[in-house]
């Protein structure tokens, strides 16, 4: 692209920022009485600030660096004014009329002086800027500020100028006692510092999954290639007064107390577990009312599965079957898996969320479910 076309491709990149940037302003017109008259030329440059940021202008800065332009690097006092300043060159560059620049660009901006007033705010905003160095350090407070004095009045003395104070954390009677220690500290030490309240605004929070099923999963632990290397330690403890084992346990299974008393080491249990897969278990220990077995198998279990009970040789129940069920087992945590093209409804409802359902084709019954709500703004009460 020879250097005139060059030129004009910038012109016309700028004139669309430039475009953008007063639709933002336009857009901020209606609420203008809501702000300080004091502060309305600064909030058109921030709308005009936020337009210019909607994009990613690196490749246009470095274009206009090549051409020996302003790269708007330091644009923040007045956003419009500096893009403006920068198509009155490329106009003149041009040889655009200097009359039709005023029609066609709106003239100055209206944030002229802007690096004074940043000065100004800045001040107002952080404090003063402190004799031994060019900028105001801002500190947020934890939660311990509330209880230790000692703490907020050592980060005065270390150069605190601003504290800031959460609002979407702790809450009004934490907030108001690092205030309160804040000024005790700024009266004892002579320092001043800015006091800022952080709102928290309002968020989007999803509620709860409903609980997945009642399925205990236990597994023996294997090499790389696959061979059992330890079993899987199960504890079966009695149903009505289930007890916590003393030592891991891959598994905690609650069952009839009656015949759990009945089993010994090298007994045997013999069931199909939730997959209808043959599976069994060997007794290997005495634990007071509970036993302890091993597996060598991945196995499901869900309550009410039958667990048949295979005595060994030598027992005085030997030959005799007898079975028990699998008790009550707690329901499993679940998530939303979701794939690329997958449907997910979120409901303003006290529906709990739930994965998707299909049918045995696998197509879609209903698409996966999420609770949503908003957690409106806390806005701190003065005192």
């Amino acid at each position: 692209m020879n250097g005139a076309g060059a030129l004009s491709t910038l012109r016309e990149e700028l004139l669309e920022l430039r475009a953008e940037m007063l639709r933002q302003e336009s857009e901020l017109e209606a609420r203008f009485h809501e702000i300080s008259e004091a502060h309305r030329d600064s909030a058109r440059n921030l709308a005009h600030y936020i337009a210019l940021r909607r994009h990613d202008v690196r490749d246009l800065q470095e274009r206009l660096t090549a051409e020996g332009l302003s790269s708007l690097g330091r644009v923040e006092a007045d956003v419009l004014g500096a893009v403006h300043a920068v198509l009155q060159v490329l106009n003149r560059l041009l040889g655009k009329h200097p009359k039709s620049l005023e029609a066609t660009h709106g003239g100055d901006s209206k944030t002229a002086g802007g690096w004074e007033l940043l000065e100004r705010n800045t001040e107002a905003l952080l404090g003063p800027v402190p004799d031994d160095r060019n900028v105001r350090i801002m500190v947020t407070m934890p939660s311990e500020a509330a209880v230790d004095y000692g703490l907020v009045r050592e980060l005065l003395l270390k150069g605190m100028n601003c504290v800031r104070v959460n609002c979407a954390h702790d809450g009004p009677a934490e907030w108001s006692a690092m205030i309160s220690n804040l000024k005790r500290a700024i009266e004892e030490t002579g320092r001043p510092c800015r006091i800022h309240m952080d709102l928290g605004g309002p968020k989007l929070r999803t509620g709860t999954l409903a609980p997945g099923p009642a399925v205990l999963k236990y597994r023996p632990k294997r090499d790389a290639f696959g061979r059992v290397v330890f079993p899987a330690r199960i504890f079966l403890t009695p149903a009505h007064h289930p007890q916590i084992p003393s030592t891991h346990a891959d598994a905690c299974v609650p069952v009839s107390a009656n015949w759990l008393a009945k089993l010994s080491p090298g007994d045997q249990i013999k069931f199909k577990d939730a997959r209808g897969a043959s599976r069994s278990m060997r007794v290997t220990e005495l634990d007071g009312k509970n036993r302890w077995a091993e597996s060598e198998f991945t196995t499901y279990l869900i309550p009410g599965l039958p667990l048949q009970a295979v005595f060994a040789r030598g027992s005085r129940h030997a030959g005799k079957k007898d079975e028990a069920h699998v008790g009550d087992l707690p329901k499993q945590p679940q998530s939303l898996p979701l794939r690329l093209g997958d449907w997910l409804m979120i409901l303003r409802s006290s529906i709990s969320g739930s994965p998707a359902v299909f049918d045995r084709n696998g197509r879609l019954l209903r698409p996966a479910r999420l609770l949503s709500f908003w957690r409106p703004c806390e806005v701190p009460t003065s005192g």
